[in-house]
């Protein structure tokens, strides 16, 4: 530590170039261990210097760069995102909560405005700034708020990323399906991209099946996924205004030749698909799909529509595959979960919306005590 607070001044604004250079380069490096992160997040004029660094051209890529890997390890995430709800209330992990407040409320600021910067040359580090701190579930409402704070800022970080070459420097932007994918985690985040006047989620969609990065196509189908958790959207979902279920059902599909009577249940999208038809190859991409379509078999309504619109058939085959060397053990148990809900009766099932149905204590024990047993 005290080797560490003899370089924090070389890392000031006013220092010599050089000086600056040398101890980014020491500091960048540190933020390859994770002793490393934990040691520098204990430095409050360290991590000060270091956001303001980002502003200078000619040191801000490594000192942007050390902001992603610090913030790559949870516990640097949370050290830069961490505060206090008000100036009131302790911060649980006991660190310097004025410091990491002020923090906050420049660095989000400071990673969306080079985002939206078509010139800025660091957008894509920037993006994954923003990604990384809105990973750790507990750690999204706070950096929500303040992206929340800025005027349309998912609006136009939307148009950033719908228009494929924003980035005049080369920058892809393709961790904002990411960091959509977290935001929408929380409440408010899915309420934003379900705002039937902005459209942004029915603009987003396409990138489901977007073939040139899995960052942006897993980011899409994430956010897609957590959409489909609010069964109150159900309906609009599934409206010929959205229609999500072809989005949802085209990457599950494969080259399997279907009979007439089947092509003509399913979506026109996915009818006749031919013998090059290609099913997606990540399995978690795969996996958040199958979970999409669980969460929309929450309602009655939205299970006779999936059950009318060929989803059956596609997971038929689909289950297929997952039994095949090539399959995943982990997408065929979410794959059988879909099915043993689609192959019931309504009688059977007994409940018009799942998600009210009321669990006893006895068996919510049983759940958290296995849950507990996974996370060891």
């Amino acid at each position: 530590m005290d080797a560490l607070d003899e370089i924090v001044p070389f890392l000031a604004k006013t220092a010599r170039l050089d000086l600056k250079v040398v101890s980014l380069s020491h500091v960048l490096g540190l933020t390859g261990s994770v002793d490393g992160i934990k040691l520098l997040v204990q430095n409050e004029t360290l991590l000060n210097n270091l956001l303001d660094l980002t502003g200078e051209e000619s040191v801000a890529k490594d000192a942007v760069l050390c902001f992603v890997n610090i913030t790559a390890e949870e516990t640097g995430a949370a050290v830069v995102v961490d505060k206090v709800t008000t100036h009131q209330t302790r911060c649980e992990l006991c660190l310097i909560c004025a410091f990491v407040l002020q923090l906050t409320e420049r660095l989000v600021p400071l990673a969306y405005e080079a985002v939206l910067d078509e010139n800025c040359k660091l957008s894509d580090a920037w993006c994954m700034v923003l990604c990384n701190i809105t990973r750790p579930e507990h750690l999204v409402e706070r950096v929500l708020a303040r992206l929340l704070a800025i005027e349309f800022s998912l609006e136009k970080l939307t148009t950033c990323f719908t228009r494929v070459s924003y980035n005049k420097q080369k920058c892809h932007l393709n961790y904002l399906g990411p960091l959509f994918s977290n935001v929408s985690q929380s409440k408010a985040g899915r309420e934003v991209f379900c705002n039937q006047q902005t459209g942004l989620l029915r603009r987003l969609l396409p990138f489901v099946h977007h073939e040139g990065s899995i960052v942006r196509r897993g980011g899409a189908v994430g956010l897609l996924k957590n959409v489909c958790f609010d069964s109150s959207v159900h309906e609009w979902l599934l409206s010929e205004e959205m229609d999500v279920l072809p989005f949802v059902l085209l990457p599950l599909a494969g080259p399997e030749e279907l009979d007439d009577e089947t092509n003509e249940k399913l979506p026109v999208d996915l009818q006749y698909l031919g013998p090059d038809k290609r099913r997606e190859d990540d399995p978690d991409v795969r996996k958040m799909l199958v979970e999409s379509l669980a969460q929309l078999c929450a309602t009655r309504k939205g299970r006779s529509y999936l059950r009318d619109h060929g989803t059956y058939e596609i997971l038929r085959e689909l289950h297929k595959f997952e039994c095949s060397p090539e399959g995943d053990k982990v997408v065929l148990n979410a794959v059988e979960n879909v099915v043993d809900i689609l192959i019931r009766t309504e009688e059977e099932i007994g409940e018009d919306n799942l998600k009210q149905l009321e669990i006893p204590d006895d068996v919510k024990a049983k759940i958290e005590s296995m849950t507990d047993v996974v996370e060891k």
